[in-house]
Formats: structure tokens, sequence, C-alpha cells
């Protein structure tokens, strides 16, 4: 057995930078024996390469200069905030004041000196590399200052013959775009791409204003095609992490994102108009493609940036749905009648509707065999809708009147749904095939007993039948659906 002792003079030696040599004849002046002194050099080297051999802990992930935790943020950082925003504030105040009795070289130089004087504290705060953060908030305020300077300026000295036209606001916003990508360059701060970015659109707005299209509310012409630049912004954003500008890609997602909800909204809204029943296709289609984006994001690694694309898509496929179930158009389609209020044609359509959630959500699911993590938390929505839609339908189809097909229809289908839960471990299957089948036994009840034993009898039956099936749920629900 080693000694530690020796051991421990051998590893002080040779961490001092003693030779063996020097280090066996110290030891053998001292009266160790020969054996003890090696097996000292030998554990010491065993030691010596474990530590080697040890894993390196992963390196934490860079934070970039301007992350602020809440907690480092000191009371002076607090104060310039604060003191800007009240500033700006009393700017405004005063201006909107006094606007009405200035000329036009008072309102004009109104803007640009708060412009300038912003632009000559930050410039210098930021180039100093001891107040970057200070200075750009400064240049900031100053940059957002530029594009209403331009507004008062042209209005003012009247370079337009109308101001505030197409060919006004694509001028003002061609110039700030180019003010907002050089600022983006020079001070390399992510704020000004966001402004870019968002100036960007209001370029293709104007642009395409100018040639001849209508307003994003006149017709949905705009709407289409701000669907181009949107989705591109969703590429931009995997072009952006590619170059490791983390913060540039998020604002170029969610700038394309949240302007792609907008045009799908106006999209929808012009559904319901007279004969354009056909765009609910369309958009369907689309619904489908912007899920297999969301798909294919998440396949690449690029899961971060896959839940708009999912969502949209999502979204698109339940709306679009629902607006070819609404007044039977499904069907009427299908059929050519124009009776827009026959029961038997809304009730089929959204039967037909709440298959095809079904089989969506069946697709959905079959996504985890390929790894798919975020894909199939969408089944549960459509696993919810599907059902309801059905079961629902054929409860409206059962109305007006007793309808045994109908209704026997009904109890079967809601039954279906309750014992199709346990192989699929659908919840949402069990409580609105539940729900159904509850609704089910009072309104049979109302509508064949309640002239024969009174209404108060049958609705007391009625309630023994819910709790009983309440029960047999409840023991489903635990067997099949509790994870222990």
């Amino acid at each position: 057995m080693v000694n530690k002792a020796v051991l421990d003079y051998v590893q002080k030696s040779i961490k001092s930078g003693y030779l063996v040599e020097q280090i066996s004849a110290a030891l053998s002046e001292q009266g160790w024996s020969e054996a003890q002194i090696n097996e000292a050099f030998v554990k010491a080297q065993q030691i010596a390469d474990q530590k080697t051999q040890m894993p390196v802990a992963p390196l934490a992930p860079a934070k970039s200069e301007w992350d602020i935790e809440f907690k480092s943020v000191s009371a002076s950082q607090i104060l310039l905030y604060l003191g800007g925003l009240v500033v700006v504030l009393a700017g405004i105040i005063y201006i909107g004041i006094n606007w009405s009795q200035w000329g036009p070289a008072a309102r004009i130089f109104a803007i640009l000196v708060p412009m300038l004087v912003c632009y000559g504290v930050g410039v210098p705060m930021w180039f100093s590399n001891e107040h970057k953060k200070q200075g750009a908030v400064f240049v900031a305020v100053g940059s957002l200052l530029f594009p209403l300077f331009l507004s008062i300026a042209f209005k003012e000295m009247q370079i337009f013959a109308q101001p505030f036209n197409d060919n006004f606001n694509l001028t003002v916003s061609v110039l700030t775009f180019i003010l907002y990508i050089a600022s983006s360059f020079i001070f390399r701060f992510s704020i000004w791409a966001f402004l870019y970015q968002s100036s960007g659109l209001f370029i293709y707005y104007f642009f395409l204003k100018i040639i001849g299209v209508y307003g994003f509310f006149e017709k949905p012409t705009m709407a289409w095609l701000f669907l181009i630049p949107t989705t591109a912004y969703l590429f931009l954003s995997l072009w952006y992490d590619k170059k490791g500008q983390k913060e540039e890609g998020y604002y170029s997602y969610i700038i394309g994102g949240t302007v792609l909800v907008f045009s799908f909204l106006r999209l929808f809204g012009e559904t319901f108009s007279q004969n354009m029943e056909y765009m609910a296709w369309l958009l369907l289609a689309l619904g489908v493609a912007y899920f297999l984006l969301g798909i294919f994001y998440e396949k690449n690694n690029f899961k971060q940036y896959s839940s708009i694309p999912y969502l949209v898509g999502a979204g698109i496929v339940f709306f679009s749905l629902l607006r070819l179930a609404s007044n039977g158009t499904l069907l009427n389609e299908f059929t050519g009648t124009m009776n827009l209020y026959n029961q038997d044609v809304i009730g089929w359509s959204y039967v037909i509707v709440g298959a095809m959630y079904l089989l969506f959500a069946y697709g959905i699911e079959k996504l985890e065999s390929f790894q798919l993590k975020e894909a199939p938390k969408f089944k549960e929505f459509f696993n919810f809708v599907g059902p309801f839609f059905v079961l629902g339908a054929i409860f409206f189809l059962g109305l007006n009147g007793e309808k045994p097909v109908y209704e026997t229809l009904l109890l079967l289908a809601s039954l279906g749904f309750i014992f199709g839960s346990i192989p699929k471990r659908a919840r949402q299957f069990l409580l609105i095939g539940t729900l159904f089948l509850i609704i089910y036994i009072f309104s049979i009840g109302g509508e064949y007993f309640q002239n024969q034993a009174g209404w108060p009898v049958t609705l007391f039956i009625a309630g023994l039948a819910s709790m009983g099936v309440g029960v047999a749920i409840e023991k489903v629900r635990r067997k099949y659906f509790i994870v222990v």
C-alpha cells in the first residue's frame, strides 16, 4: 500500500518542477525504501492521468452583451430610460399645443432639433465603448424621429402636390429604410433590424398602391400579395439564424408571422362574400402547406421557428373547413342545391367537416414516428373539434320532431367515441362522447316520455341515467387515462 506521506511529497515535488531523480534521491536520504518510492511515483502518475481524462464540463452559452437581467439594471439606467420617456412625452405635448401657432419653418425645426440632439448625444456615447447601451437609446430615439421629420418637412415644403398620398408615403418609407439599414451596419444593434424589416413592408405596401392594387380592406388582392413577403420573412429568419444573428432572425420571424395572420384573417373575411367559396378550398391547401413548412423547420433542427407555421397551418385548416361547412356550402357545391337553409344539407356538411378534422388529427398523430415533438401536439385540438362537429351535426339533424334514425345514430356515435377513446387514448373522445350521450338522454326523455310519465318523472329518470353514465365514464377514465 502506498504511503500517504511519500505520495504527498512526490506530488508536491513534481508540481514544483523537480526531476524524478532529485525526488528519489531526497526520499532515499530520508530512509524510504526504493519499493515505497516507486509505488508513490506510480500512484502519482495514475492520479495525474485520471485528472486529464475527466470530461470537461460544457461551456455555458455565451450571452450577448445586450442581454440585461432585471437584477443587474442599475438605478442610473432606470433613470436614463425613464427620463428619456418623460422628455419625449413632454416634447410631444409641447409640440401638439403650439403646432397650430407655428409657421412651416418652426414646425420642421421642432422635429429636426430633438432628432439632431439625440444623434449628437448618442453617437459619441456609442463610440466611447463605455456607454454603448445608453448611446443606443439616444440614437434609437433619433431614428424613430426621422420618418416624422421627413413627413413634416415634405408637407411644409410642399415637395409633393398632395401630402400623404401614396408617392409621398413611399418616398418617406424608402428613405427611412435606407437610414435604418445603414444604422444596422454602423451600430450593429438589433433594434435597427426590427426597424428596417418593418419599414420594408411599408415600402411593399405603398408600391402596390402606386401600381394600382386596392387597399388592404378594399379588396383581397393586397392580402394575397402580402403572403409573399411575410412567408419570405419566415425563411429570412433561418438565414439570420445560420449567420448567428439570433435577434434579427427572431424579429423577422415575429414580423412575418404577425402580418401573415392578419392577411389570412382578411382573406377569411372575404370568403363570406358572394361567390367566394372557392377561396376556402385554396386556403385549405395553403393551410396544409404551412403545416408542412413547420414540419420542415422542426425536421431540420429549427424547432424554435416551427411554432408560427404550425399554428397558422392548423388555424387555416380549421377555419377553411368551418367556412365550407357554414350554410351547407360543402354539399351545395356537390349537389347543386341553392337552399342555404336546408337542414339536411347543413347538418351533413358539418358531419363531413368533423370527419375531415379527425382525418387531419390522424395524419398529425402519425408524425410521431418521424421523431417530431411539436407537430403531434395539434392532434389534441383536432381530436376535440372533430367529435364535437360530428356529434353536434347529428344532434342538429335530429331536431324538429321525432327522427328515430338520427337519434339512434347520435346514441351509437356517442358510444363509439366513448369506447373508441380507450384504444386511441384520447381524452377528447371520452369528454365529447359523454357530453352528447347526456344530451341524448335528456332530449329523448323530453321528446318521448313527458306526456306519459310526466315531465318531473322524466327528469328524474334522465338524471339517474346521467349519474350512471358518469360513474361508468369515471371508471373508464381511471382505468385507461390516469397514469400512476
